[in-house]
């Protein structure tokens, strides 16, 4: 690993998860998986291979460059880069097979352009606007006439819509998909049919089974990170964070921690510094009020958190060593509890894990691949 501060990836974990949604789904809905942001910090070139060798085909990422990246390891991923791509990489999209997600008519017409020159067709999902006003083409008569006249270019395959929920409550959603369901059913009455029609992320599917439509595209649920108050489907944590101590050593009373002299040692005590740091994507806002777990033991980190490293008060009676295994999310620590104490959600936890920290992939209680994605 050529770190002792790692990420643990339990790929039973994730199959089981896999295999609870697959049961859940229609036999004749997609499964796309959500790869973006490293998927979802787990690792975005193993996690798909393992997906691709137990059943599922179809691959969703945010930017070109995710996108590039998993077509560099299989060459019959279907991709979707669900994300805008600037007009000056339109063209990657063709030469490197990936679908691209389209939202103006201009892009389409360049799209068109491009993949005649090329002799082929420009594959596209469009994205269509219903309230989360982010991304989308609004759902007016221009923009019906324009799809209309992207239907009809002979470079431009469409092979999907989609649309965003906003998830505020119920009605609002099954309001915007309605309004995204009229819209297929008026380009359907012009000859315009589209063949995969998506509308829910993890939590839209759970909660939405008439809503699954064509595909449904699952980040979250994959990788075990429920929704506390929306857990109808059965899944398991994949993801833990360890480390080892590097340094131990007896302090004084009175005596300061790291930057600022932010914390003094009320009594003798003992120290150990940790080789994580904010860097590493550990919150700094988590001075004073995070924790680690040694043999089943909780332990505060004190003094504040630095890029590299931090710091925990072992108390004065501690027989920790340096070859001690340090919990830093897991089973004692779960990501539920450690969102909260950051004032988040857990996806913006596990994503933010840097690309520094290897990825220990386990299966059936062994190592099966490690991932250092810097080398």
């Amino acid at each position: 690993m050529l770190r002792s501060t790692h990420l643990k990836i339990n790929i039973n974990n994730l199959l089981f998860n896999m295999a609870n949604i697959n049961a859940f789904i229609k036999d004749d809905v997609i499964l796309g998986a959500v790869l973006k942001a490293n998927a979802y910090g787990h690792g975005a070139k193993y996690t798909a291979k393992t997906l691709y060798n137990h059943g599922v085909k179809y691959f969703l990422v945010a930017t070109l460059l995710e996108a590039i990246q998993l077509r560099n390891e299989n060459a019959n991923y279907q991709l979707l880069v669900m994300g805008h791509t600037p007009d000056d990489y339109l063209h990657h999209l063709i030469n490197y097979n990936i679908i691209g997600t389209v939202f103006t008519l201009d892009q389409a017409r360049l799209l068109n352009k491009l993949a005649y020159k090329k002799g082929t067709q420009a594959k596209v999902h469009l994205k269509i606007e219903t309230g989360f006003n982010r991304l989308g083409m609004q759902i007016n008569e221009e923009n019906i006439q324009d799809i209309l006249q992207m239907s009809q270019m002979n470079h431009l395959d469409i092979q999907g819509a989609f649309t965003h929920l906003t998830l505020k409550s119920k009605d609002s959603d099954l309001n915007q998909y309605n309004m995204f369901m009229d819209l297929i059913s008026t380009l359907e009455a012009k000859g315009i049919h589209i063949p995969v029609k998506h509308v829910c992320d993890s939590i839209g599917m759970a909660l939405y089974p008439e809503f699954h439509l064509s595909m449904v595209r699952v980040g979250a649920l994959l990788y075990g990170l429920q929704s506390e108050d929306k857990g109808i489907i059965d899944v398991k944590p994949i993801l833990s964070f360890y480390t080892k101590p590097s340094c131990i050593k007896k302090i004084f009373s009175g005596e300061s921690v790291s930057y600022g002299n932010r914390w003094f040692a009320k009594n003798d005590t003992i120290i150990a510094t940790l080789p994580f740091g904010y860097a590493d994507g550990f919150p700094r806002t988590l001075y004073q009020k995070s924790f680690v777990t040694i043999h089943q033991n909780k332990y505060p980190i004190v003094g504040a958190i630095c890029m590299d490293q931090c710091m925990i008060d072992l108390g004065i009676s501690s027989e920790v060593t340096t070859n001690d295994a340090v919990e830093i999310l897991g089973p004692y620590n779960n990501i539920e509890d450690f969102a909260q104490l950051v004032g988040t959600n857990k996806n913006d936890i596990v994503s933010g894990f840097a690309a520094r920290i290897p990825r220990v992939y386990i299966k059936d209680q062994k190592i099966c691949h490690i991932e250092n994605e810097i080398l």
